[in-house]
């Protein structure tokens, strides 16, 4: 087999591959750990809240024919295959809805949903036989190479936030597995060759592609630890090379920024949990229209002007104008749609996974309300709400009245780590209609006690074995 071309010294792919590894599971502070299980808690919820929608059964039938070793547990089912594909699957689960966490860098910008990868530490931790307190501890760990690598990722250019779970994925299974520093690093390099992905999978014509961008990525770093444990060699100077993926990180000229220590502060302790089923930046707009619906008793025909006002950022502004999402043609695209929440929020007074049903995009009522919005950039906001994606809905009624609705830090948005009870509500309400009081109680101890358990398979058997009762 040929050799890895290897740069002088250490390059960044083996440094991270140090880093990584060095991270001890009893090193690993309580509260990060106490977060993680939070987050497990609600990725699974999501997981299970999914299945009434068409792309999940898509996932299921998918299943069908990919097989594989009965080895990991699907996610409410009884069905078993291998590693990489019980992460496509569940990783597709949690991440369909749109509902599972999200983060943000440190300096503000959109972090994406790091909780795609949890079905990452399971599988592997299924496979491997990794305590409860070790899936802690990946989770924490590739939390935070997600989020560096987020850090240093250009901004603004068509490659989609997903990309760096070509490094959080491998990183979380390969610590699970066992991988020594060697192969874990032709196991990263393997898969952050692979993981460059377009943003057209969120943006203009959105598609399916969005719900499984992230699990696509995340299966194939899963395929890179196994094939690193068998002795394949990756890329090594992935990050030096001229053809390698420099000009994707560009903040890593300092290799610092992905291999300081881990603090306190990590990026877990900085996530946020979703109160409504859409994107990360909309959740402020459904909070103000429902703040304005009810302001107005629900009459949106007595007003006369809307205006969404959000952060003025180039991110907020691109999504604003991104076509696709100013006329969404997909259930996909409507949840990314600011015209479509703001409008659906007014007009309901509510947002749960109801207001997507009969493709409400379409109904010329909600399409009447979207056309009379303007959505405004506000740089006013930025600085009230820092980290935030703050929203102010004003609007004028044709009597003169006016109406103000502002939202600076959402539902579910923390300054200070995610409160255990908002994520158990929303745990119940989300899968009440799937999973009976006994199921959810299963899941909620066996996940909550992860840090006492000897195995994960007592939360995957509670996953496998929940129904209605």
């Amino acid at each position: 087999m040929a050799k890895a071309v290897k740069p002088q010294g250490p390059g960044a792919v083996e440094q991270l591959a140090n880093w990584v590894h060095s991270q001890r599971t009893q090193d690993i502070p309580a509260a990060a750990a106490n977060q993680a299980k939070l987050l497990i808690l609600d990725a699974i919820g999501c997981g299970f809240a999914a299945f009434a929608e068409e792309s999940a059964q898509t996932m299921l039938d998918t299943l069908k024919d990919l097989g594989g070793l009965p080895q990991c547990t699907v996610l409410g089912t009884t069905v078993k295959t291998n590693a990489p594909n019980a992460i496509l699957i569940n990783g597709s689960l949690i991440r369909i809805l749109d509902l599972n966490d999200y983060v943000n860098t440190k300096s503000g910008q959109i972090g994406g949903h790091p909780s795609d990868n949890i079905p990452v530490a399971l599988a592997a931790a299924e496979v491997s036989g990794a305590s409860g307190s070790d899936v802690l501890a990946a989770i924490v760990v590739g939390y935070e190479v997600y989020g560096r690598f987020k850090e240093v990722m250009a901004r603004d250019t068509n490659w989609d936030g997903v990309t760096v779970s070509g490094f959080a994925a491998p990183a979380m299974a390969g610590r699970l597995m066992g991988l020594e520093v060697g192969q874990l690093a032709q196991a990263l390099a393997l898969s952050g060759a692979r993981a460059i992905t377009p943003l057209a999978v969120r943006q203009g014509d959105i598609s399916g592609a969005k719900n499984v961008a992230n699990a696509l990525v995340a299966q194939s770093g899963m395929q890179a630890v196994i094939m690193a444990k068998h002795g394949m060699t990756g890329p090594l100077d992935l990050f030096e090379n001229p053809a390698g993926v420099k000009s994707i990180f560009p903040g890593l000229d300092r290799i610092e920024a992905i291999t300081r220590p881990l603090t306190a502060d990590s990026y877990i302790m900085s996530c946020h949990m979703k109160a409504y089923p859409c994107l990360a930046t909309g959740q402020g707009i459904v909070a103000a229209g429902l703040g304005i619906h009810k302001q107005i008793n629900g009459n949106v025909d007595q007003l006369k002007q809307i205006t969404v006002a959000i952060a003025d950022t180039p991110m907020m502004q691109r999504q604003k104008d991104d076509p696709g999402r100013v006329d969404p043609q997909s259930r996909e695209a409507a949840d990314h749609s600011f015209n479509f929440l703001a409008a659906v929020s007014i007009l309901d007074g509510k947002f749960t996974l109801a207001q997507y049903n009969n493709e409400r995009w379409h109904d010329p009522k909600v399409r009447a309300v979207m056309a009379r919005l303007n959505i405004v950039g506000d740089a006013s906001l930025n600085g009230r709400a820092p980290g935030a994606f703050p929203c102010a809905i004003r609007a004028t009624a044709n009597d003169g009245r006016t109406y103000v609705s502002e939202v600076l830090d959402p539902p579910g948005f923390s300054r200070s780590g995610i409160d255990p009870k908002a994520v158990t509500d929303k745990f119940h309400a989300i899968t009440e209609d799937r999973l009976g009081p006994n199921s959810r109680a299963r899941i909620i101890d066996a996940a909550m006690g992860l840090d006492r358990a000897h195995l994960v398979r007592d939360l995957m058997a509670a996953l496998a074995a929940a129904d209605r009762s």
